[in-house]
């Protein structure tokens, strides 16, 4: 096999399939039995690699040999905020994410070059968050700042994942992950903001996990990270993002006068009150409550207290169904369909490819390609300009 792609391209990919595995350049020599320095000029473009030394890295580093040769890959390479240890059980979870969102992002512009889209610009204030005073005050003052400049008033935000791609400029995957995997985020100044969430949590919880992320790209954090459904926020920053995230989902003057309306209606504020307002904002019941309690509308340890009395998903599946709210979206993103449909009906990409490159089954895409935008014969219509 006759390797045509330029060696610096090469190098660059290799050097970040290698870095996505969280292995260093001393650890990729030792497992190939070559020298450090050869790993150093392959991936500087000073060295050209071999056919069966491209083999060998590439099973290494658990990357398919077609995608490092790919001449129509676009590059995108960002540096990945590992926050497990290598040893942590997690640590294999965090590199299987990385590895993903890295591979979907590339997908993703991939697919716009092809459609003839510009790229994303990503349309978010840019904030900085203060060494000093309260972090809380400062995660309101900008979740209510966005909603402000995006002129979507203080109500529950129905499509949170359309508002992402075509309010903000960001592209958003839903997938399966690990369990204890909430979602990734990633960011660079080239090519804009990536989101993916895990499929196979709640809508609810991927909703909040979406807006933790929007916290990160506010603040342009640069590179790629993985955020782990039970992990306390460790600095500063990333207190700021879990807070942005509910305060974005519920505005506290909002939650402040629906509350007030529901015991105004039912004469008093129960349980069951309190699961009509997660449903109502579409967040859990530790979120809506956690909430409630920072805004001192909720005396402290209520949450504790629902547990000890095993108040959860079941009782608020019941509210859902009483209230008759979906609560459920479909797998594939508005904007997402949107560019796999023209692809597709421009002939430039055939279900099994839209598969392979937006790592779902062929089932999934081929019925969303027939509900998607039609067959494309539709009357043509003179737009008045």
């Amino acid at each position: 096999m006759a390797i045509t792609i330029r060696p610096e391209i090469l190098g660059g990919r290799l050097k970040a399939a290698r870095t996505l595995r969280r292995l260093t350049q001393e650890a990729a020599a030792t497992a190939l039995g070559v020298a450090r320095t050869t790993i150093v000029a392959i991936e500087a473009g000073k060295r050209a690699v071999g056919a069966d030394e491209l083999r060998a890295l590439a099973e290494l580093y658990d990357c398919p040999e077609s995608e490092l040769l790919d001449q129509e890959r676009p590059e995108v390479q960002m540096e990945v905020d590992f926050r497990m240890s290598a040893q942590s059980d997690l640590a294999s979870d965090e590199v299987e994410v990385a590895a993903k969102l890295h591979r979907l992002a590339a997908s993703a512009i991939q697919l716009e070059a092809l459609v003839g889209q510009r790229p994303q610009k990503l349309d978010l204030p840019d904030v900085s968050i203060s060494r000093t005073g309260s972090i809380q005050q400062q995660a309101e003052d900008a979740a209510l700042a966005l909603r402000t400049r995006l002129g979507i008033g203080l109500g529950p935000i129905q499509d949170l994942t359309a508002l992402m791609e075509f309010e903000l400029g960001l592209r958003v995957f839903e997938r399966p992950l690990p369990s204890k995997v909430s979602g990734a985020v990633a960011f660079d100044a080239a090519v804009g903001g990536f989101v993916l969430l895990n499929s196979l949590h709640p809508l609810y919880r991927r909703r909040l996990t979406a807006g933790h992320e929007i916290g990160h790209l506010l603040v342009r954090k640069l590179g790629l990270s993985i955020l782990f459904a039970e992990a306390e926020p460790v600095d500063r920053e990333e207190r700021f993002f879990d807070l942005f995230g509910i305060a974005l989902l519920t505005p506290a003057s909002a939650v402040r006068k629906k509350a007030d309306e529901l015991q105004r209606m039912f004469g008093g504020f129960s349980v069951r009150q309190l699961l009509m307002m997660a449903v109502f904002f579409n967040v859990s019941i530790e979120a809506m409550t956690r909430r409630m309690v920072r805004l001192g509308i909720l005396k402290q340890g209520t949450y504790e207290q629902l547990r000890t009395n095993r108040v959860g998903l079941k009782h608020r599946e019941r509210v859902v169904d009483e209230m008759q709210t979906a609560e459920e979206a479909p797998p594939f993103t508005p904007r997402t369909l949107l560019l796999a449909s023209i692809a597709y009906q421009r002939e430039l990409l055939s279900e099994q490819q839209l598969a392979s490159m937006l790592e779902l089954d062929l089932v999934t895409v081929r019925k969303a390609l027939e509900g998607g935008l039609g067959d494309g014969k539709e009357e043509a219509l003179e737009l008045a300009l």
